[in-house]
């Protein structure tokens, strides 16, 4: 089959001895031989904050010369035997969390004119979830502040700050002006000296995964013509981090899913070091999108960590090609056989302090859990003598125990909840954080519910209670119960069927489920009767992927909706704007009434309505009342229904129906 290759970026072309170092490099290096992949470094902040200026002068710092353009993730060696991939990302909660998630140290620029903003605090939180890396401060801005006091008092605050979020040896640096397009060189000097050392994160080192460089599309031409929207299979390539991987391996593309890989092959590695000997200090930039025509590939089993690896997948969805971001790095994740399932998860949540609101139970959530992220709908509970009850609510200011339906992760993960995938504009996204406990472990989750009946039948102390049973095995299930009025315990027996022939039944009929009580005492027929009881919680088998990689970067992921909201939603639907009040005599013939609405409307009513239409038409009869009654009745049933309902009355008689007005287009 013939490959098409599919560029992720719009190429940044670098001369031809650039390339020349590049393969000569390559031919020298010993196949065998594995280096570290790239620390990733992640540079975030607001929009016009210096991220790009501060790539350029740390380049310039590590190789002497910069390009004029960063468009997309670009590596660099160090010097050190090292090679370094600096990576700025859009600041959208997608990134955020994915970032949080192959981030080897972070660079975070605050705004000397606006200190931190919200993004900068829910990244923090993301970072302590999914494994805190090596973060580093960057105040700028700061030539702009020419009151020497004013810039101390800023600088204190900005550092307590950093230093409560992240630990209290935390280091901000500060960046005055620039000179000849960079920052000052001995600030950009200690900062890279920051840089030079890395800490290994225990979970990253225990699964494999990959910062995708660039794919390719390599589906059949043929296939494509034919069909736009196919299924295409694409080639991913990327250093292998974390751990060593086999092949079968099974792996989760970050918004778009989980895929088994069809094939893994290793790559020429596109940025290699120089030979030991006479390190070669000519330019050697690598934008990560250069694609090498050369390849030296080895079939083995298994592949060793820092190799660069090419990854086929099949059938993915063909918006993953159509609405791939360069500006996003794409997440690919290996799954152990223990994840490659479904399940309950366990976890001890803590709703964080910025978010105002409690957490209501079975509303969905966005979770980000593992390599995956997605929306559930979770059960908050607490542990209460041993027994697990629902909660309605999440505890103001303490943890709490949920349980959740999703694909599974190692126990003892990190799991964060977000509000939403909003822009910048919403409020603060974090809703809690977690730790996972149990994996696929079903907990008995209860709650009191309350029954009600009243009495039907009084002997003595015993009674007949009816309305609290549906039926005979409901109260056989029962028996021995304790029943409540005030003051009085009673118990729980079915009633004799010999019992029920002195119950004087409305429709003529003894029924099923009258519970026979003996009380205490005597109890009056106007009593309520109460028995409280354990019932068993569902926690919802449902769950709903993000592929958000899947949308265009300008589409917001929509989320399901939480029930509150929904009905909210039903409730203010177009119809429900403007009705029409119609007072349709009551001895009019059903042909005669339909010929009316016929004419009110313009068309014939419809025989079969949506719920919505039929949601939307109320019917009310007058009562049985004198003339002038019934006219001060209507009188104030078409006033009342005119402020509520808008224009639009047509007054025939006394029945009254609301219907959505004739659209005047």
């Amino acid at each position: 089959m013939e490959e098409t290759s599919y560029k992720r970026r719009k190429l940044v072309e670098d001369d031809e001895n650039h390339s020349k170092i590049l393969n000569e490099s390559t031919d020298k290096k010993d196949p065998s031989a594995v280096d570290e992949a790239p620390y990733v470094i992640v540079v975030h902040g607001p929009p016009k904050v210096g991220k790009s200026l501060l790539i350029k002068s740390l380049i310039k710092h590590y190789r002497g010369q910069y390009p004029d353009h960063i468009g997309g993730p670009i590596r660099i060696p160090t010097g050190d035997r090292r090679r370094i991939q600096f990576v700025e990302f859009p600041n959208n909660m997608n990134g955020m969390i994915d970032a949080a998630k192959y981030a080897d140290a972070v660079i975070l620029l605050i705004d000397a004119n606006y200190g931190f903003e919200m993004e900068t605090f829910e990244f923090l939180n993301l970072l302590q979830v999914h494994g805190m890396p090596k973060v580093m401060g960057v105040l700028t801005y700061l030539d702009e502040l020419e009151d020497a006091e004013t810039l101390k008092i800023i600088k204190e605050r900005v550092m307590n700050k950093f230093r409560t979020n992240i630990h209290e040896r935390a280091i901000i640096f500060c960046l005055s002006d620039v000179h000849h397009g960079i920052y000052h060189k001995n600030e950009i000097d200690e900062s890279a000296n920051f840089l030079s050392e890395f800490h290994t994160l225990p979970r990253r080192a225990a699964h494999p995964y990959l910062l995708v460089d660039h794919f390719e599309d390599v589906t059949s031409p043929a296939l494509v013509h034919m069909d736009g929207k196919c299924k295409r299979d694409i080639i991913l390539y990327g250093y292998l981090r974390g751990c060593d991987i086999k092949k079968g391996t099974k792996v989760h593309i970050a918004g778009v899913g989980d895929y088994p890989v069809a094939d893994v092959t290793i790559s020429a590695d596109p940025c290699p070091l120089p030979p030991v000997n006479g390190y070669d200090k000519k330019m050697q930039i690598n934008i990560v999108h250069n694609d090498l025509d050369e390849e030296s590939r080895f079939e083995i089993d298994s592949f060793r960590l820092g190799t660069y690896l090419r990854f086929r997948v099949l059938g993915v969805p063909f918006e993953m090609v159509a609405n791939d971001d360069p500006c996003q790095p794409i997440l690919v994740g290996g799954i152990s056989r223990a994840e490659d399932n479904v399940g309950h998860m366990q976890v001890r949540l803590t709703r964080h302090s910025w978010h105002t609101n409690r957490l209501k139970t079975k509303d969905p959530i966005i979770v980000s859990v593992g390599w995956r992220r997605y929306q559930t709908t979770p059960i908050y509970y607490q542990d209460s003598n041993g027994r697990h009850v629902m909660l309605e609510y999440t505890p103001e200011d303490q943890p709490c125990l949920a349980t959740f339906w999703g694909p599974l992760a190692p126990s003892g993960a990190g799991v964060v909840a977000v509000r939403s995938l909003a822009d910048s504009k919403a409020p603060f996204r974090i809703l809690a954080t977690a730790e996972l406990l149990d994996l696929n472990h079903t907990v008995k989750i209860v709650e009191k519910i309350k029954r009600i009946g009243t009495p039907c039948l009084i002997l003595n102390e015993t009674a007949l209670i009816k309305d609290m049973f549906t039926s005979d095995d409901e109260v056989d299930q029962r028996s021995s119960s304790p029943v409540c009025v005030p003051s009085r315990i009673a118990i729980v027996q079915a009633a004799k069927s010999y019992l029920l022939n002195f119950v004087q039944w409305n429709d003529g009929q003894p029924r099923e489920g009258i519970a026979k009580c003996t009380f205490d005492r005597i109890i009056r027929m106007s009593d309520t009767i109460l028995i409280f009881e354990w019932t068993q919680v569902e926690v919802p088998c449902i769950f709903n992927p993000l592929t958000t990689a899947l949308e265009p970067s300008n589409r917001v992921w929509q989320c399901m909706d939480s029930v509150d909201k929904r009905q909210k939603k039903l409730n203010e639907t177009k119809e429900s704007k403007a009705y029409a009040l119609v007072i349709v005599g009551e001895n009019v013939a059903p042909e005669d009434r339909r010929k009316l609405l016929t004419d009110v409307f313009g068309k014939k009513p419809n025989r079969r309505q949506t719920l919505e239409q039929r949601r939307a038409v109320i019917i009310e009869r007058p009562r049985s009342l004198d003339l002038q009654a019934r006219k001060e009745w209507v009188k104030q049933m078409m006033e009342r229904r005119s402020q509520k309902m808008g224009p639009g009355m047509i007054t025939t008689g006394c029945m009254y129906a609301r219907f959505p007005l004739k659209s005047n287009s």
